[in-house]
């Protein structure tokens, strides 16, 4: 009998184990955003910086397209830079670049919030389930 009840203990906390592995294989990855330069001069075109930290088992596809929108007073969003380069359905590398335009009627020496969401998928090469993510950011964008 004590037998029993240890292999079911056993059998269940192997079970457990496994399912929490599975669980952080395919957590949320969490995106940072930051500014290419320091500033910006009125007029001109910035970029931001998108990269994704995720789990060693999950993998950022090419499909559907990384969607990126952003909003501030002085900045307008321009476009994804082109990520489809490398073999495959997957991101080669964990980030992205973003297209922005500092408006030329911002005043020099102040700073622009911009605050925006990127969505994107994301997969676990483990089990092949994908799932859809959006993630909120802000960022601030000096202008010279």
């Amino acid at each position: 009998m004590k037998i029993r009840v240890l292999a079911l203990i056993l059998v269940i906390g192997f079970f457990a184990v496994m399912m929490q592995n599975d669980a952080s294989a395919q957590s949320t990855p969490t995106v940072k955003v930051t500014v290419a330069k320091k500033s910006y001069k009125p007029g001109t075109t910035g970029t931001l910086i998108i990269k994704f930290k995720h789990g060693p088992k999950v993998k950022i596809p090419k499909e559907p397209p990384i969607e990126v929108s952003i909003t501030g007073d002085g900045v307008t969003g321009q476009s994804v830079q082109d990520y489809t380069g490398g073999d495959g359905d997957y991101l080669t590398s964990s980030q992205i670049k973003y297209n922005f335009k500092v408006n030329g009627n911002v005043e020099s020496g102040t700073t622009i919030s911009v605050s925006g969401t990127v969505k994107f998928g994301y997969c676990s090469s483990d089990t092949g389930i994908c799932k859809i993510a959006t993630k909120n950011f802000t960022v601030s964008v000096k202008v010279k």
